[in-house]
């Protein structure tokens, strides 16, 4: 890697020199005593600093770029030197002879030539051609790579067919760039083994078959066990840690809970990652990046496994089941009927898509706005027990006054037995007295 940098620092030296010797011949001549005839058509050569973004049906690049180039259009010229990347998207891309990019050239296009000079190489298209000068390395996927120039390292290509210019058959030597020739190795997949000419590569050559476009069915498999056991394992760690967490979605869900949890998750993924942004610039808290990345990253992992509990616990709720091993007969039939989901063209990317953010902003609900709603919901609750409580107090209070009631009808007829015993004592001693006189 120095030695690359050393290598680059190098080049955009002797670049920036180049520019600069026009000049420097003119103060020269300029000091003689002789008059200098003027050209007028002779203009000072500008560049221009900072990345350069062009969204045009026809671009050309004439004037030297210090910076990355950003083009989309239809047709794309470079006749100059680019001293960063070049991010091109365009139906015909032509690098010129006078065109220099300093670094990687990352293109997709239906046709790319290249006839002057680039370092590295990152393509997407139907042809490519090499006549220039590719420094390092050439990474493509197309239709036809046709090579009639020298690539100075290794070329990884997914093509149908490449093409090499051959050697010309007369004694004189020919030059290195006068044809096809990789100084590396050559990596290429495509149906069937390509034709390589001798002496064209000067590494080794592997090649890989392209697999026929049959369904593999154990790639389903393991996608459908992979998304079956996350929901799972996940759905059981909730039930073990606090079983309060899968029954969340009991609540009833208005709309302003939907707009939050889809903001949240929307929001979330973008704070983080341009907290990340920031506080990897920061030197003292830049490994702080590392643990913020982490959390983004399960997040993502646990998303829509936490969707599929939801959507669960949802469809529980409203038949009424409350054991759990039909929650888990029912998770099981739900992370299958989402799996099918997801596998329907187009569809399944958005259902996907929705998952992920339905899932990051549940959980970001939950721990954000968790505590208010538990506050209402304990203080409902409360209110709710002092309801229930209020007649079971008047109950108790009616049946302690029937009580009451009962124990002095009770003293009262106590009472009245007593005084009447006490009148029939003393009525039955009146008769003694009366039949003793």
């Amino acid at each position: 890697m120095l030695k690359n940098k050393i290598k680059m620092i190098v080049l955009i030296i002797l670049l920036i020199i180049s520019l600069f010797t026009p000049i420097v011949n003119a103060e020269n001549e300029t000091t003689s005593n002789e008059a200098v005839p003027i050209n007028e058509t002779q203009e000072a050569i500008t560049i221009k600093e900072g990345d350069e973004y062009l969204f045009q049906d026809t671009v050309t690049i004439d004037t030297p770029i210090d910076g990355n180039l950003f083009i989309m259009a239809n047709t794309v010229t470079i006749n100059s030197q680019v001293g960063g990347d070049a991010f091109i998207c365009a139906n015909t891309i032509n690098i010129e002879n006078n065109g220099y990019i300093l670094s990687n050239l990352f293109a997709s296009a239906n046709t790319i030539n290249i006839r002057g000079i680039v370092y590295n190489i990152y393509s997407i298209s139907d042809t490519l051609t090499i006549d220039g000068f590719v420094y390092r390395d050439v990474k493509t996927v197309c239709g036809t790579l046709n090579i009639n120039s020298m690539i100075g390292r290794d070329v990884f290509a997914n093509c149908t067919s490449i093409n090499f210019k051959e050697k010309a058959n007369t004694e004189d030597t020919p030059s290195v760039v006068s044809y096809g020739s990789i100084q590396g190795d050559l990596n290429y997949s495509s149906d069937e083994e390509i034709t390589i000419p001798e002496d064209s590569v000067s590494g080794e050559t592997h090649f890989t078959a392209l697999k026929n476009n049959t369904v593999n069915i154990s790639n389903y498999i393991y996608s459908l066990g992979a998304i079956l056991v996350s929901a799972i394992i996940l759905w059981l760690i909730g039930l073990w840690i606090s079983p309060k967490l899968l029954h969340n979605t009991s609540h009833s869900i208005t709309l302003k809970k939907v707009l939050q949890i889809i903001g949240l998750g929307i929001l979330v993924p973008i704070v983080i990652t341009l907290l990340s942004i920031i506080i990897l610039l920061i030197p003292i808290t830049s490994q702080f990046t590392i643990f913020l990345l982490c959390i983004l990253f399960i997040l993502f992992f646990i998303s829509t496994s936490v969707t599929i509990i939801n959507i669960n616990t949802m469809i529980c709720n409203k038949l009424k089941i409350k054991q759990n091993l039909y929650k888990l007969g029912f998770l099981i039939v739900t992370t299958i009927v989402f799996w099918l989901l997801t596998l329907i063209p187009y569809a399944g990317m958005v259902i996907s898509l929705i998952a992920i953010i339905w899932g990051i902003g549940s959980i970001s609900y939950s721990i954000l706005i968790k505590e208010k709603s538990d506050e209402k919901h304990s203080d409902s609750e409360e209110k709710q027990k002092k309801i229930e409580a209020k007649p079971e107090k008047e109950n108790v209070s009616d049946e302690m006054k029937k009580d009451d009631e009962s124990n002095k009808t009770k003293k009262e007829d106590k009472s009245d037995k007593t005084k009447k015993n006490k009148k029939q004592n003393k009525e039955t001693n009146k008769n003694k007295d009366k039949k003793s006189k």
